[in-house]
């Protein structure tokens, strides 16, 4: 049987432009739809981006919450109104029974607004969880405050009375209005929703905050790692930390524990944290950002990468890219691939923010050369069943899509075809 296709993807983001994470999915996913044949519209909050190839593209002109004044960024974050009429009026004037709705993020420009214009394209509504935004009102399910794990049910009294926001009791409070208002917008707790993880045990977080998981699907994230051939690991002596530098990532226990363990320390990336270690971890090589083939030349130096979030990271792109160019990995307890990364030895493990245990795994790294060329051997081997590459993450979000048609065709139609789908599918990565 001839499988639905879309006439049409709608690509919903907060930005256009390549600025990593979600906006980079949502780019790389309308070229690889544009290439099989599928016309996209992409919907972003943002200016359009020079160096975009969008042919077809709605751009509100907005800015990151984090560059507005306050009131604006106030009131816009909660509802952005602009972005409400914009989407209502493509939806009215464009939409098909067979255009599917993808949102890949909206927390940073476009607001729960624009949920009251999805509803009423629900069921053909795609919504990729890149972060836990949906789940939880900080959007981390992680204590800012204590940089540590939250163990809370989301919007639960406990939750609304702890202060776990980074700037404040003010934020979570908003924060939490946010969640309550997107809620309110567009159900997912009592209705079923399309919700896309990238990783199976996002599950688990999404379970705590009481979501339908009757049409949730697990699409792992595309990865191409640092280097097409095979690093030698066991001839350097370097660690690298790959991340941006926020009290979350763990840069501080990074640079702490390679003090402890007596090994030179790069950090690639910037943010906040950058005069925090120049000021008190000189010893630390300081690269900045680095565009993707500067990363793969410092790549080659590396001993290994050490990934020292403090976060349940939903997907560990780094430590993929890493391991998928045969360099080892140190990774936290927490993170939701860190389990898989160990018992491939790919790589060691530690517990989640504690300092002496990554001290611990860093030295035992240093020493044991045979160890690291073995785990960088394993890790080439073993990444390509982790993760997809843009090819096979292409063809799994075309099955999604078919999925999804199948779902939203009138009852009579759904038993011809017999569409029923079961939860918590797994989209292979082959």
């Amino acid at each position: 049987m001839t499988q639905p296709r879309p006439d049409r993807v709608v690509i919903i983001n907060d930005r256009s432009a390549d600025v990593g994470g979600a906006s980079n999915l949502s780019r790389l996913s309308a070229r690889l739809l544009r290439e099989r044949g599928i016309p996209v519209t992409f919907f972003a909050g943002d200016r359009a981006d020079a160096a975009a190839v969008e042919t077809d593209a709605v751009n509100l002109n907005g800015a990151p919450l984090l560059e507005q004044g306050r009131l604006s960024a106030l009131v816009g974050g909660l509802y952005n109104a602009s972005a409400f009429a914009a989407l209502r009026g493509l939806i009215d004037t464009s939409d098909t029974p067979s255009t599917v709705y993808h949102v890949h993020g909206w927390s940073k420009i476009l607001s729960p607004a624009i949920f009251r214009a999805l509803n009423t394209v629900r069921e053909r509504v795609v919504l990729h969880a890149h972060d836990y935004f949906l789940a939880c009102p900080n959007g981390g399910f992680v204590n800012y405050r204590t940089a540590s794990v939250c163990s809370l049910a989301p919007m639960s009294a406990r939750c609304l009375l702890t202060q776990c926001d980074k700037r404040g009791v003010h934020q979570k409070m908003w924060r939490s209005a946010r969640h309550a208002l997107r809620q309110g917008l567009y159900d997912i707790r009592r209705q079923p929703a399309n919700i896309v993880f990238v990783h199976e045990e996002m599950q688990s977080y999404f379970k705590r905050a009481g979501i339908v998981d009757q049409r949730v699907v697990t699409i792992r994230n595309p990865v191409e790692p640092f280097l097409q051939t095979r690093a030698e690991p066991w001839k350097s002596r370097d660690f690298f930390f790959i991340a941006r530098l926020e009290p979350e990532k763990g840069f501080e226990d990074a640079a702490r524990a390679a003090r402890m363990a007596g090994v030179r320390l790069h950090v690639v990336g910037d943010g906040a944290g950058r005069a925090l270690l120049e000021r008190s971890y000189p010893e630390v090589v300081l690269h900045g950002w680095k565009k993707r083939e500067e990363i793969a030349q410092l790549a080659r130096k590396a001993r290994a990468v050490v990934v020292s979030s403090r976060v349940p990271e939903p997907f560990g792109l780094a430590a993929l890219e890493a391991i998928g160019s045969g360099i080892p990995v140190i990774v936290p307890s927490q993170a939701l691939v860190s389990r898989e990364i160990v018992e491939a030895d790919c790589g060691l493990g530690f517990t989640t923010g504690n300092v002496d245990s990554l001290a611990e795994a860093m030295r035992a790294m240093a020493c044991d050369d045979l160890g690291v060329r073995r785990m960088g051997r394993n890790g080439f081997q073993e990444a390509p069943r982790m993760a997809h590459t843009p090819q096979s993450w292409g063809d799994a979000l075309m099955a999604l899509y078919a999925d999804v048609l199948k779902h939203a065709r009138p009852p009579l139609e759904m038993a011809t075809a017999g569409a029923a789908r079961g939860a918590a599918k797994v989209y292979p990565l082959s």
